[in-house]
């Protein structure tokens, strides 16, 4: 991203940047879907809390496919409660 100056800053809003090639996220939702949901969301592994919450986690290629399921759990009526790009242990 530039400024007005045209002088480059290192904002990016917290999503990965356009030439990292994605990374894994965990998306915390109010809500359920079961495992069969799995696949529609890019294959993001569906885990289940007691208090009707629900985390997804997985890779996200880059920020189109990380809007895309935003958009698919937006029009379940899924209450979006927190999006966190994690880093993988090797």
């Amino acid at each position: 991203m530039t400024n007005k100056n045209g002088e480059s800053t290192n904002e990016n809003q917290g999503f990965p940047s356009t030439n990292s090639g994605g990374g894994f996220f965990e998306i915390h939702v109010k809500g359920h879907l079961d495992d069969s949901w799995s696949d529609w969301l890019e294959g993001m592994e569906v885990k289940l809390l007691d208090n009707g919450e629900m985390i997804l986690f997985g890779h996200i290629g880059d920020q189109a496919a990380l809007m895309g399921t935003l958009n698919k759990l937006y029009r379940l009526n899924l209450a979006l409660l927190s999006v966190s790009e994690v880093k993988q242990k090797k």
